[in-house]
């Protein structure tokens, strides 16, 4: 792999597991597992510093983390007390995204 393929690689990788650290912390918050929408993630990524992201670079990002297991898509729409409406397609962390985050601290004693 070249130089701009690596550096892309690296990047997507860190898209990724700000993603699963967002999802992992939505699961905490909210026990009932109601998900973030994907507007809702592009947003909580620009401000940790992803700010040149856009909604398909997220969107590629989740589809990934969903075709590798590590992220589910729920589309079931819901009425979220806290956000005062419906839900719809949104996206939670898996058990195989969590295991993959212990292990990504374990290796680097950090997740990022």
């Amino acid at each position: 792999m070249d130089g701009p393929a690596r550096e892309e690689a690296a990047e997507l990788r860190a898209e990724m597991v700000e993603i699963l650290r967002q999802l992992n912390r939505a699961e905490m918050e909210e026990p009932d597992g109601e998900g973030l929408e994907l507007e809702e993630l592009h947003h909580m990524l620009a401000r940790q510093g992803h700010a040149g992201l856009s909604t398909p670079d997220v969107a590629r990002a989740v589809g990934v983390l969903v075709g590798n297991g590590l992220a589910q898509l729920r589309d079931d729409p819901e009425y979220a007390w806290d956000r005062g409406r419906v839900i719809g397609s949104r996206f939670t962390i898996t058990t195989a995204g969590k295991t993959y985050l212990l292990d990504r601290l374990a290796r680097t004693n950090r997740v990022d």
